[in-house]
């Protein structure tokens, strides 16, 4: 491990959390890695990716693909590290200049970065039609470097091996160009959830009803002696 987030979370606890998700004997489980990277372009998705979308994603499928239907417990421990995880995450983005993320060495096919940078991706992929408008800024060329990593622009990259100067250049590319991406979907975040808490217009089912109109319920009196007229002594008698 070249690198984890520290504050609140101690190392014995990275370690069962990463241990937890290892130990997942879904092959399309995510490791702790490609969890920090999914957890990152979440956080900074123009719009909110609830649990029930991603969580499937983390464990390859559902709970009992998994293995934890019969344990709940273990769902319980897993889920709250999950939670505090992307708290910290989320802590670094908006307090730091960019996330250190959990880093494996070697890497997948000898690359440092390459499952973070797969997670990444498919955390975009969750909101798809929004990052593509990120992804083709020609300002925001750092955030290349993910697509490039995870294998997405060229599956035959690299044509030889990487140098570590040269993962080291990516790594940060990566990093920095995740906690732009953060900033430049701000204000899409904040429309976003402001929307969501915003109520719905009223609209009227019909037109008003003048107080001596026929009254809709049909029993040929005006609207005020009958269901407009609370205090009227015949009202609501049809």
């Amino acid at each position: 491990m070249s690198s984890a987030p520290q504050q609140g979370l101690s190392e014995a606890e990275i370690d069962t959390l990463a241990e937890r998700l290892a130990g997942n004997p879904n092959p399309k489980a995510l490791s702790l890695e490609a969890v920090d990277g999914l957890f990152c372009a979440l956080i900074a998705s123009p719009r909110a990716i609830m649990p029930h979308e991603y969580l499937p994603v983390v464990l390859g499928g559902s709970l009992g693909e998994a293995g934890m239907l019969d344990d709940l417990a273990q769902v319980q421990e897993l889920m709250g590290l999950l939670m505090r995880y992307w708290n910290f995450i989320a802590h670094d983005f908006e307090h730091e200049t960019v996330h250190l993320a959990y880093i494996e060495e070697p890497g997948v096919d000898g690359i440092m970065g390459r499952d973070w940078a797969r997670g990444y991706m498919r955390g975009t992929r969750l909101a798809f039609d929004e990052w593509g408008r990120i992804f083709n800024d020609d300002r925001e060329g750092l955030l290349l470097a993910v697509p490039l990593v995870a294998g997405e622009m060229d599956p035959e990259w690299p044509k030889e091996p990487v140098t570590p100067e040269r993962n080291d250049e990516l790594l940060r590319s990566m990093l920095a160009g995740a906690a732009r991406a953060y900033r430049y979907f701000k204000e899409d975040r904040i429309a976003y959830a402001m929307a969501a808490v915003r109520p719905e217009p009223y609209e009227r089912a019909g037109p008003k009803v003048g107080r001596n109109d026929p009254c809709p319920c049909g029993s040929g009196k005006k609207y005020k002696r009958c269901c407009g007229g609370a205090e009227a002594p015949d009202a609501g008698v049809h």
